[in-house]
């Protein structure tokens, strides 16, 4: 690899390095990291559903993006820090969801429950459960006006791939650090 190739990867290599260190860390020391993970839509399986209105219309948006989560299992609270996702015409999903305005409740290891108003003042409510390497997000709200519209979110999203690829170079440069140490013990 050339030197230039080889510069290119020290700050991923260096980022993946310390990820895993604190995640390692804080399950040796039993105190939980807050960790935060980059997550992209799968657009074949993530819609926006808007329904209702004066004409009982119901128009179905295809969800593009990500979101980057942070959950803190040992505290037990979750947090969308940034959402740039859309839906239809590209109109805000952050927005629409004011998704970094909730408060995120983690109900188990495997769910959490995010709850808050619109500018409106409609009750919001999504549910975030991770399903293998994957997240589920599903939920809305319904406008409070006589001819309001309900917004139902029912989205898959995957790590996105540079999140994984850090972490993996990051367990790798751990594990051969591991190795190299116990093989000069011997």
């Amino acid at each position: 690899m050339g030197r230039e190739a080889n510069k290119g990867l020290h700050n991923p290599v260096c980022a993946g390095l310390a990820v895993l260190a604190l995640l390692v860390a804080g399950a040796s020391q039993t105190q939980a990291v807050p960790v935060t993970t980059t997550y992209e839509f799968l657009p074949e399986q993530s819609t926006l559903v808007k329904s209702g209105g004066i004409a009982g219309r119901t128009e179905t948006y295809t969800v593009e993006g990500q979101f980057k989560l942070t959950a803190d299992f040992e505290v037990g609270v979750a947090c969308f820090d940034q959402v740039d996702a859309t839906y239809g015409q590209g109109w805000s999903l952050g927005g629409l969801l004011s998704m970094t305005e909730l408060v995120g409740t983690i109900v188990e290891d495997t769910e959490i429950e995010f709850v808050g108003e619109t500018v409106f003042g409609s009750d919001i409510v999504l549910t975030l459960t991770f399903i293998d390497h994957s997240v589920h997000l599903t939920g809305g709200y319904t406008d409070i006006f006589p001819d309001g519209y309900g917004n139902d979110l029912d989205a898959v999203a995957v790590p996105e791939p540079a999140t994984i690829l850090l972490v993996g170079v990051g367990a790798v440069g751990l594990l051969g650090r591991k190795y190299k140490a116990l093989g000069s013990r011997r």
